[in-house]
């Protein structure tokens, strides 16, 4: 009788188990399914450009408002966010303007905003360092190249990097001997207070070659996008200082209708082996194999928006204006996301396999979207900055024109 129980205890409590072990079971997911969870608005004409993540944090992120030089933060959940002033910070110059961020994994212990600093005239750039922890503490990189508009600290904190368009549109003197657009890199090796300029390496100088963006990997390869000329340059931080021989030069083939890429944001895969790119000038994305250098065709992100959806009917090229980009991995899919300025929106790919590209999902961005829907005409919105945390399912865009930030959530983040 004793036996009998005992066997009954037994079976019993293996049915409890693997009965625990079904309702502990973590689910999957087999696509983004992309949502919008809400808007917030900025300071009126503030601007609000750039948006990025606070690396190693669940439920932070900052951007820079560039009109009004304020540093932001985000505090978040998985439904709803706010936002609060950091810091209002000096340019350092009456005609100059912050114009990109981007926000380090912890040096030394601390996490530290990168702010790209433009002149409007002839002057050269600059960068700010500042402590997220204390944004009273602020450190000065001058003398950079001309027009910083993108930086990427390396994932080993060891290098900032900086992609200086000199472009001479945005600049109220236009000297007929320019620099040239360059690439600046910073070594932060020696600790952030030590920040030293190692290098202005000249892309182009006869040409408006305008470097626009940059991205890290975690064994320090770089890639840039060179928007006027449709390429992307790629080359390892360790390196520094480049010559010639140490940088490839990648060049990026028009569409179909014979239009020019001119990339804008990239974003290089968590593997290390691929980057994306978001071709502003066709509208479209390429995946580019960073072990061979050859990219995929270009993919037309119009073509997988909703009918009626805002495009700039105007226009034969920069009807949505693919900007900035991001990858996210989940669940053994590597998913590219890229913020729309033309077409208010966040669109998401499924691109695990670069040979065979999947569109997965798009959302709106902005308080006044469906007003924004014409046809005709630029985006009230402007959606241009994103940021994406790489494991939690929340995505921001920083949307330029309306002065707000848009928050959205993958599938896994609504569970």
């Amino acid at each position: 009788m004793k036996k009998a129980t005992v066997l009954l205890m037994v079976l019993m409590a293996a049915f409890w188990s693997c009965e625990d072990d079904a309702v502990d079971e973590v689910p999957t997911f087999d696509s983004f399914s992309i949502e919008t969870v809400m808007s917030v608005a900025t300071a009126q004409d503030a601007n609000p450009e750039i948006v990025r993540v606070v690396p190693g944090s669940n439920d932070k992120a900052v951007f820079v408002a560039s009109a009004t030089n304020q540093l932001f933060e985000i505090t978040y959940t998985a439904t709803s966010f706010s936002i609060q002033e950091l810091a209002t910070l000096s340019t350092g110059s009456a005609t100059a303007e912050f114009t990109s961020i981007d926000v380090s994994r912890p040096i030394d212990g601390k996490t530290y905003v990168g702010i790209c600093v433009a002149e409007a005239d002839c002057g050269r750039g600059s960068v700010k360092i500042v402590d997220l922890d204390d944004p009273t503490s602020v450190v000065t990189i001058s003398d950079i190249g001309y027009n910083p508009d993108g930086m990427a600290f390396t994932k080993d904190g060891s290098f900032l990097i900086v992609a200086c368009e000199d472009d001479r549109e945005d600049r109220t003197c236009k000297p007929d001997t320019r620099h040239g657009g360059s690439v600046s890199i910073i070594s932060l090796e020696n600790g952030v207070a030590n920040a030293t300029l190692v290098q202005d390496y000249l892309v182009n100088h006869d040409v408006d070659s305008e470097p626009e963006h940059c991205e890290t990997s975690a064994d320090g390869t770089v890639v840039v996008s060179v928007q006027e000329t449709s390429q992307i340059l790629v080359f390892n931080a360790n390196d520094a200082p480049l010559d010639a021989s140490e940088v490839t030069i990648v060049d990026l083939q028009p569409d179909a209708g014979d239009n020019e890429a001119e990339p804008d944001g990239l974003y290089i895969y968590p593997s290390g082996d691929y980057a994306l790119i978001s071709n502003e000038r066709n509208g479209s994305f390429q995946i580019l194999d960073l072990t061979t250098f050859t990219a995929t065709d270009p993919v037309t992100v119009e073509n997988d928006l909703p009918d009626g959806w805002k495009v700039d009917g105007r226009k034969s090229t920069k009807r949505t204006e693919p900007e900035e980009a991001a990858v996210v991995e989940k669940d053994g899919h590597i998913y590219a996301l890229m913020a729309l300025q033309e077409s208010h929106a966040v669109i998401v790919y499924d691109v695990t396999d670069p040979a065979n590209i999947i569109f997965d999902s798009v959302s709106e961005a902005g308080i006044g979207w469906e007003a924004d829907n014409a046809p005709e005409g630029s985006s009230d919105i402007g959606s241009e900055g994103l940021g994406a945390h790489p494991t939690n399912g929340i995505v921001f865009s920083a949307n330029e024109r309306e002065g707000s930030v848009t928050m959205f959530s993958a599938a896994w983040a609504r569970e």
